[in-house]
């Protein structure tokens, strides 16, 4: 995506989402690593990134990162210790294992119009958290982060 071929034309050197999420509450964020002169555009980009998903992801995108996540989800070679995990993480988040089958329903349900409802729900005008490791002079403030996640059209 547009973030991606940003980033890799020396704004970051790696970046990776994670999420987290249980019944009634959950986590997103993003993780970087960058050189200290490309914190500032780095995090810029990411923050816009997310900021579209409010606004313009296509269809084509969704079906894109639907068959990532399936591909991630079903041809990681299996132990028992990563499937006790995966289905520990899915007792917490829906309160029983899912079968695959039920999961890939649950993936396909999903569509640009419903990321978009969601991004608009979370993620836009929210509350950020913000932790950083090394030289951060190019870090902006709090106050500048949180300005991040609205996004004025005219």
């Amino acid at each position: 995506n547009a973030v991606a071929n940003k980033m890799g034309v020396g704004c970051a050197e790696e970046f990776e989402t994670f999420t987290k999420f249980y019944k009634d509450t959950g986590v997103f964020g993003f993780y970087i690593v960058c050189d200290e002169v490309a914190v500032e555009h780095a995090v810029g980009e990411l923050m816009f990134g997310i900021n579209l998903l409010s606004f313009s992801i296509t269809d084509e995108e969704v079906e894109r990162a639907k068959r990532e996540l399936k591909a991630a989800l079903f041809s990681a070679p299996t132990s028992a210790e990563v499937a006790c995990a995966e289905i520990g993480s899915q007792v917490l988040a829906y309160g029983r294992g899912l079968p695959p089958a039920e999961m890939m329903l649950r993936i396909e349900a999903i569509d640009s119009e419903e990321v978009k409802r969601c991004a608009w729900k979370y993620l836009n005008d929210a509350e950020v958290s913000c932790t950083a490791l090394g030289p951060l002079h190019g870090l902006q403030q709090y106050y500048a982060l949180r300005q991040m996640t609205v996004m004025h059209r005219y």
